[in-house]
């Protein structure tokens, strides 16, 4: 059901099942999402998902990405947005659908979460503003209100092709413990300055005859500098340590959330090269090499983890060449100095000659985890029929992950889809089978029901193709 008004608008998926005849229970799956706006500066934003069992998605799901959610959103939002300033407050929790994490392993209700962000832009000098203050609550372990704040001021000098931003910021970070453990502070607080200097350059050349091209070189240097406070004695509440990729590299910050922040001394550096078709300014080639070097060991570090005492962060690098409209391959690669060896890689080749067709090869790599790769096709078969199947497998297990084969017959006004799959569909490793078949009168039902969702899952791009 979804409804559209003036200023609101909103979607309810809603699915019932009376009687699971393995199960001898009802099963359901609620699905809602609500946008308000009022005036031009105030928005509401609400949504809620809830599954009447753990293992819904395990068994009526239909793709890989469904079967292994682990927990569901629920949440709203009331912000205002002014021309230099927001301020938005939450309320959050999730439904947890995953029987292995134990109860001191699930995400915390954030009851409530303020978050005030504002930048103030002067003729040469920037003041940027961030705070949170938020109540973490939970069944077990600890509990208790979180106030974190980052002032920075920043000053950028620019000339044509070239910037530098000095910066200094000041982040405090407050805490009140509703149970703290005997012995242990119950308002323990964190205050420390950071520093940072942020240069990149551009140079332009013309390749090429007569100029067709515009070759770029784009080098850029970050140093920040943080020192050691020690953190020991603060909670964790939703710290985390991301992937390490070109998004990280520039981030000033090892960790994602303020219960930890590590003393550094790094320099990261990076350069980037565009080859741009002068006529109509698309990117064909964008290439990008990378990596962070640390000048003083770490010391701060989550708990259960070793400290960072390397000299060097992986390099990493994405390229993405798209010389013709009608095919594109993106690289991304990661490789350890210390062990000589790739740490990721990944790879997606697409060819599209024309719009209703599509062919594409993916692999994926992660030392230790996964080896997987994947081919996709969509292609007509005959004229108003067309072919529509994907493969995925593991090389790591040596067993396929998904497949599916399905035809499709489009007329004017209506289009008919049979879809056959085998996945695996349970953490377990169990495999399932099933066949859909789906009537979309065109105008009237483009709404996007399960098979079709699967095809726009499974194949990159397939979205396009069949609008």
């Amino acid at each position: 059901f979804r409804y559209l008004l003036p200023r609101s608008n909103g979607q309810l998926d809603f699915a019932y099942l009376p009687n699971d005849r393995e199960l001898h229970q009802e099963r359901t799956y609620v699905n809602y999402r609500h946008q308000s706006l009022f005036g031009d500066k105030w928005q509401v934003l609400a949504g809620v998902e809830e599954v009447s069992d753990d293992m819904y998605f395990e068994d009526l799901g239909n793709s890989l990405s469904v079967t292994s959610q682990t927990h569901l959103n629920r949440f709203v939002d009331l912000g205002y947005f002014a021309p230099y300033w927001s301020v938005v407050t939450r309320v959050q929790n999730y439904q947890t659908i995953d029987a292995l994490l134990t109860p001191d392993q699930q995400p915390y209700e954030r009851l409530p979460q303020v978050l005030f962000n504002g930048r103030w832009l002067g003729r040469r000098l920037t003041f940027d503003s961030d705070t949170e203050l938020v109540n973490f609550d939970r069944d077990v372990g600890l509990t208790g209100w979180r106030f974190d704040s980052t002032q920075e001021f920043s000053m950028r000098f620019a000339r044509s092709g070239m910037y530098l931003t000095p910066a200094i910021a000041w982040r405090q970070t407050d805490y009140w413990i509703d149970n703290p453990a005997p012995g242990t502070d119950e308002s323990p607080s964190r205050s420390l300055p950071v520093a940072s200097i942020d240069t990149g350059m551009r140079f332009e050349r013309d390749r090429g005859e007569r100029g067709a091209w515009i070759q770029t070189l784009e080098p850029r240097l970050l140093y920040v500098h943080v020192p050691f406070v020690d953190q020991s004695n603060l909670p964790v509440f939703d710290t985390i340590l991301p992937d390490f990729n070109l998004v990280q590299l520039f981030r000033k910050y090892r960790y994602v959330g303020p219960d930890r922040i590590t003393d550094t001394d790094q320099l990261s550096f990076g350069v980037t090269t565009r080859l741009i078709d002068a006529v109509d300014g698309r990117e064909r080639l964008t290439a990008t090499l990378g990596q962070t070097r640390y000048l003083n060991a770490q010391h701060v570090s989550l708990p259960g983890q070793a400290p960072n005492d390397a000299n060097a962060s992986d390099y990493v690098a994405e390229m993405s060449f798209g010389f013709s409209d009608r095919w594109n391959l993106d690289v991304g690669y990661q490789w350890n100095s210390d062990t000589k060896a790739t740490a990721r890689a990944e790879t997606r080749f697409e060819y599209r000659p024309q719009n209703d067709r599509l062919f594409g090869l993916g692999y994926r790599y992660r030392r230790g985890t996964l080896e997987q790769g994947d081919l996709s096709i969509v292609w007509p078969a005959a004229r108003r029929w067309r072919v529509i199947g994907r493969y995925s497998y593991s090389l790591l297990e040596s067993e396929p992950l998904e497949k599916f084969l399905g035809w499709e017959y489009e007329a004017c006004c209506w289009r008919f889809r049979m879809v056959g799959r085998r996945y695996v569909s349970s953490r377990t490793g169990q495999v399932d089978s099933s066949i859909s078949l789906q009537l979309e009168l065109k105008g009237l039902s483009q709404g996007a029901s399960s098979p079709e969702q699967l095809l726009d899952r499974g194949i990159l791009g397939y979205r396009s193709i069949a609008n």
